[in-house]
């Protein structure tokens, strides 16, 4: 199997390109598990998957008039559109497209000591559905 480090992903959000700003990104999926134990279940519990919760963290390095000026005015807002290319913007089974909408639902502009740079790491959820697109 392929292995990926890393290096040229591209972050699109709200249609500005950050990706100069971003230091780390995490997609997480996961889907609730809803019990389906019954006394017919031979003493074992059951289960079957519910809803699908989908979060995005992104690692940022902040600058007061690009990333704080696109990101403050969102807090509060509707969901707005993130993108992920993990490998570039080249479409491709290797370099696929993590289209959403995310609820920018907390900020830090402010984060660091002193001669450290200034960092914020947000956990935004996902409203909706994630899409993947790979050509």
């Amino acid at each position: 199997m392929a292995k990926l480090v890393l290096t040229g992903a591209v972050v699109q959000l709200a249609g500005t390109d950050v990706s100069s700003s971003v230091a780390a990104i995490t997609l997480t999926t996961s889907a609730a598990e809803v019990p389906t134990t019954n006394f017919g279940s031979a003493g074992a519990v059951t289960r079957v998957s519910g809803l699908i919760d989908n979060s995005v963290t992104l690692s940022f390095h902040n600058s007061f008039n690009d990333i704080d000026g696109l990101i403050l005015p969102l807090i509060g807002s509707t969901a707005t559109t993130l993108n992920i290319f993990p490998n570039g913007t080249a479409l491709g089974t290797a370099s696929p497209k993590y289209a959403m909408s995310v609820l920018c639902n907390n900020w830090t502009p402010v984060n660091g000591a002193v001669g450290e740079l200034n960092t914020a790491d947000v956990t935004w959820p996902v409203s909706g559905a994630i899409t993947k697109t790979t050509a």
